[in-house]
């Protein structure tokens, strides 16, 4: 592999990476305006006694509930009521999508040759 493709697939990791943080820190926003406004709320069924501050607790558990939704991980631990469903589900249809897009584009990175 040539150092122009090297750099290619770094840089495109790199860019990747950066935008699934992005999404994940988009939709955690998301979450909590719809629960400050009480439109949807996110429930963890295994809330645990926590040290930290009620809005740092909320904030990280947000954060996890996206990441894992992003990622189609979905423990089962935390759940969306309300409005987060619908935000829930589409950001769970941007995770289904983007490793198809990351293959494509990984695809016209490397054409396929015909040997003769």
């Amino acid at each position: 592999m040539n150092d122009d493709r090297r750099r290619i697939i770094i840089y495109n990791s790199i860019g990747l990476f950066i935008m699934c943080i992005n999404i994940i820190v988009f939709f955690t926003f998301v979450y909590i305006l719809l629960d400050v406004f009480d439109l949807g709320i996110i429930i963890d069924h295994h809330d645990a006694y926590s040290k930290m501050p009620l809005w740092a607790d909320h904030a990280s558990r947000t954060l996890y509930f996206s990441a894992i939704t992003l990622l189609s991980v979905g423990y089962g631990d935390i759940s969306p009521f309300g409005l987060s469903r619908g935000v829930a589900t589409i950001e769970a249809i941007i995770g289904y999508i983007l490793p198809a897009v990351i293959t494509v584009q990984y695809i016209s990175l490397f054409p396929f040759k015909n040997k003769k």
